[in-house]
């Protein structure tokens, strides 16, 4: 997984990850290094995923799903679990090719995402 920050006069602020996906369940999906706030740039497949770190209240993540074509769907999961807007714990979130959200931790097991994606 490649890494780097944004930088504002030289001072690092956010990382930028780009992970595979990876994996077709949670735990053999790709995990996202514990590195927030993050911006996440991931190209769906049709078939892999990312995997969120442990939710801690705050903890911030910029994903983006970089795939180019329809079936370019990018599979978001909670840490075992944890759970995203809601979702039963341990299931993922689904991003359509192009799409974006930031997921805001708002406690030790629950993921929010802004704008509202569909779950």
């Amino acid at each position: 997984m490649a890494t780097g920050s944004v930088k504002s006069r030289g001072i690092p602020f956010l990382h930028v990850l780009t992970p595979v996906p990876g994996g077709t369940i949670q735990t053999d999906a790709t995990a996202i290094v514990d590195s927030s706030p993050a911006l996440v740039l991931s190209a769906g497949t049709s078939w892999g995923g990312i995997r969120l770190p442990t939710a801690s209240r705050g903890k911030t993540f910029w994903i983006q799903n970089t795939g180019t074509h329809e079936l370019a769907q990018l599979r978001v999961y909670p840490a075992t679990g944890d759970s995203i807007n809601e979702l039963a714990a341990d299931t993922y979130l689904e991003m359509e090719e192009g799409a974006s959200a930031m997921f805001i931790a708002s406690s030790s097991t629950v993921w929010y995402t802004v704008p509202r994606v569909p779950s």
